[in-house]
């Protein structure tokens, strides 16, 4: 068998686990909803760049609608002695950096518009190398949130293993990640978010990734909903 045809072989395999895991779980979900997204960077310098997001989620069983507009500005330390990194993609080779931003939320339930969230955050990423080339990332988030002009704070801790595959000259890197959310207004570990997905690269600009998303939320009430998610990249 032929290089190519192992990893071939490998990211398909990865994708049907992923798929049957999760398909599985979404059987037995309460509701389903679609979370398209679109995504912008840009590169400011070696150590510097703009990201800005629009985010959408729209319930299958409900008349619930949310819109997520952002802008973040992500921070990386310049490699000193591996000085090739400087160059190199920014979340698939750094092992170190911070993005803080804002985040705008607009909701609706049945043509209703609800109270919108101001949200500030602040996030650190980190990433180090397993056996087999697998990779292990690590998020601590904080959110600084005013929902209806009251003040919240949210924690969010996040751990994925990701691998990255070359098929037909295109990295392509499945991942599975699982992540807890920690709310003041509860004071207690309100959401548990579960998502496992792979993420395509097309040419030097543009990427895009779909994933199955599964939230458990425990605080103010206990609430089950699964996802699927795409998400179109644009880097410059």
């Amino acid at each position: 068998m032929t290089g190519i045809s192992t990893r071939r072989l490998a990211v398909l395999l990865t994708a049907l686990v992923l798929f049957q895991g999760l398909t599985g779980i979404a059987q037995a979900a309460e509701s389903t909803e679609f979370w398209p997204e679109l995504s912008y960077f840009q590169q400011l310098s070696p150590g510097t760049r703009l990201y800005f997001d629009a985010s959408y989620a729209e319930g299958k069983d409900s008349s619930t609608r949310s819109l997520d507009v952002s802008g973040f500005l992500d921070i990386s330390l310049l490699p000193i002695v591996r000085k090739e990194l400087r160059t190199d993609d920014w979340q698939r080779k750094r092992y170190l950096w911070a993005r803080v931003g804002y985040t705008r939320v607009e909701k609706s339930d049945a043509g209703t518009r609800g109270n919108p969230e101001d949200r500030g955050s602040v996030a650190v990423y980190a990433k180090a190398p397993l056996p087999a080339d697998v990779w292990l990332e690590a998020r601590l988030r904080t959110d600084l949130r005013w929902i209806d002009g009251n003040y919240s704070t949210r924690y969010r801790a996040r751990l994925e293993a990701n691998r990255e595959f070359t098929v037909a000259e295109h990295a392509v890197v499945p991942y599975f990640n699982f992540e807890w959310f920690y709310d003041t207004r509860y004071d207690g570990w309100s959401r548990t978010l579960f998502q496992g997905g792979v993420e395509v690269t097309l040419n030097e600009h543009f990427r895009f990734e779909i994933y199955l998303g599964r939230q458990e939320d425990e605080l103010p009430r206990e609430e089950d909903l699964n996802a699927l998610g795409v998400v179109a990249k644009w880097y410059f």
